[in-house]
């Protein structure tokens, strides 16, 4: 029988799966549970060679004499080392290799424990992808070990072909039971490129059909009409339904409208418009928070969308990498002599739309960044600074002819200003920025570079500090004692800095205040930047926002799981379900 470790199981499982059915095997000890479990498993052809080194060779003249991927197997320490050579061979030749090493726990390193070196970097400059296995105590580093070796054997011969290495810790080799019978059903990502399929999509269309499908569309710049119009044909003849934020700049009648909330809602997190299929185009995604609550105890396919072919899997559910454009997947997955559908997946999610609770209109930043946007120009570009201001503007639709853009890379507060002037500077578009008070000093000597236009808008919204840190984790009854570390709590204003560069300054306090500056802030002619400083209350601020979500968190919820439930004892009684 197999061996009773997860690790071992789950590296056997995806050996099988992506088609490594020879292992050249060295003797010793360490790697005992692995060379057991194979031994057990009819479908592995096993050979055993002392010399690790020569093993190596070996498994390259059985890769030429059998067309496919071979994997060798050693104990840990110099064992592993002695790999070296045919490991180097094999990526100058280009030949599908798998270095699969035994290895101590990493805490045990430069300890003076036997057969031990580090392994972690073993091989550079001679590997396609490593995969260095973590011991499996938590649902992370189960998620991640299957992750890992998922890439490593795709990466044989998936965008080239070449070695990988595989390092697999094992705490203890004595003592195992042995009495697994059958091996795990380990996730197996599948990876697809044009050649791979050639011009046959009509599997992909199959695994479509009846199926709810959710486009989940990440930042991107303006959509161009050509992929519209496939997007168009797409929706027409799946029961799909289109996620996107601002930044995606996607101007299309299946998108969501007011998604953030909607994605909050009590009835979306209640399982009302969880989908089959979920596919990701684009690049990074403010809303991926929300969709994970969405599938949270949902088992769904993950479709990635996208040109460089690498595996991301946010969601733990990826079971599909397409290496190809958004266009050419969204024109090519149906085909055009499908008959269309009415989808019933929109018209719940228009439902969930429809019961969104209205923003109150108070001033504070929520009110302030709303009666912003409402004021925008069509023609003009719109900057987000990250945390606050990001999540609060999403509340609110932007007319989609204004093209959105913000520092998503890695979603820090730092740059905003920076990257706003630059665009600023070389679109000559009238460009706005929303960005927090913490935001603008960490980035305040932007305002210096000798390149800033007068086309610039910038609208600060002072509250004093990190407002979103008054959400998490600081509890309501520590506002005070965050104010002194974790949100920067302060009393001061942009206003000397920015008066002090020659620039235009306008401020706001309340509502009739903020009005008159809007007018002003607004105008296309100014022969300067300006910079509007709107004055709140950062505890205030987060609790509105609080309250907003918590307010919209209920609505239809209970309802909804009641149906659910109803549904699911009716379905028990007449044996459709377990």
């Amino acid at each position: 029988m197999y061996v009773d470790s997860p690790i071992v199981l789950e590296l056997v499982a995806l050996l099988k799966a992506h088609g490594v059915r020879h292992v050249v095997i060295s003797p010793g000890s360490r790697h005992y549970p692995i060379m057991r479990s194979l031994e057990h498993d009819p479908d592995f052809h096993l050979y055993s060679v002392v010399d690790e080194r020569s093993a190596g060779f070996f498994a390259i003249g059985v890769i030429r004499a059998t067309n496919s991927p071979v994997a060798v197997l050693t104990t840990s320490g110099t064992a592993a080392v002695n790999l070296s050579s045919p490991i180097a061979d094999a990526y100058y030749q280009r030949l599908p290799l798998v270095a699969i090493t035994a290895d101590r726990f990493p805490q045990l390193l430069d300890q003076m424990e036997d057969q031990m070196v580090d392994q972690s970097n073993l091989f550079a400059g001679t590997l396609r992808s490593r995969a260095l296995l973590r011991p499996i105590n938590t649902d992370t580093d189960h998620w991640y070990n299957n992750r890992v070796i998922n890439e490593a054997l795709l990466a044989l011969r998936i965008n080239g072909v070449g070695p990988v290495h595989v390092n697999v810790p094992i705490d203890n080799h004595t003592g195992l039971a042995y009495s697994t019978k059958t091996l795990p059903s380990a996730r197996v990502v599948s990876h697809h490129t044009p050649t791979s399929w050639g011009t046959d999509w009509s599997d992909v269309e199959a695994r479509l059909r009846g199926k709810r499908v959710m486009i989940l569309w990440g930042q991107s710049g303006p959509v161009d009409s050509e992929t519209l119009t496939a997007l168009s044909d797409f929706t027409s003849r799946t029961d799909s339904l289109v996620i996107s934020d601002h930044l995606g700049n996607l101007d299309h009648s299946a998108v969501l409208e007011k998604a953030f909330a909607s994605l909050r809602s009590g009835r979306a997190r209640a399982g009302a418009i969880t989908p089959d299929v979920l596919i990701t185009m684009g690049g990074t995604l403010f809303l991926i928070e929300e969709v994970k609550a969405l599938l949270r105890e949902h088992e769904v396919e993950h479709w990635r969308i996208d040109p460089d072919g690498r595996i991301v899997d946010p969601f733990w559910q990826l079971t599909d990498v397409f290496q190809v454009s958004s266009l050419d997947f969204l024109s090519k997955a149906v085909s055009v002599s499908s008959p269309q559908v009415q989808s019933k997946y929109r018209e719940v999610a228009s439902g969930i739309v429809n019961h969104v609770p209205k923003i109150p209109d108070t001033y504070g930043e929520l009110g302030t960044i709303g009666r912003f946007l409402e004021r925008l120009p069509q023609d003009a570009a719109l900057h987000i600074g990250n945390s606050a201001p990001m999540r609060m503007a999403h509340l609110y639709e932007i007319d989609p002819k204004i093209n959105i853009l913000g520092n998503r890379g890695v979603n820090g507060i730092d740059g905003s200003m920076s990257a706003t002037i630059g665009y600023a500077a070389a679109s000559g578009q009238l460009t706005f920025l929303i960005i927090g008070d913490l935001s603008f000093f960490y980035d305040m000597n932007s305002l210096w570079i000798r390149h800033r236009p007068a086309n610039l808008r910038i609208l600060v919204v002072n509250n004093g500090g990190g407002a979103l840190m008054h959400s998490s984790p600081v509890p309501s009854n520590r506002a005070q004692q965050a104010a002194l570390h974790t949100s920067a709590g302060h009393s001061d204003s942009v206003q000397g800095w920015v008066e002090s560069m020659g620039i235009k300054y306008l401020q706001a306090h309340d509502g009739s205040s903020l009005e008159a500056s809007l007018e002003i802030f607004m105008d296309p002619q100014s022969d300067s930047a300006i910079v509007l400083e709107a004055f709140s209350d950062k505890v205030a601020d987060i609790g509105q926002l609080k309250d907003y979500h918590s307010s919209n968190g209920a609505v239809g919820s209970s309802t909804y799981r009641k149906v659910r439930s109803f549904t699911g004892r009716t379905l028990r009684k007449l044996g459709m379900r377990g």
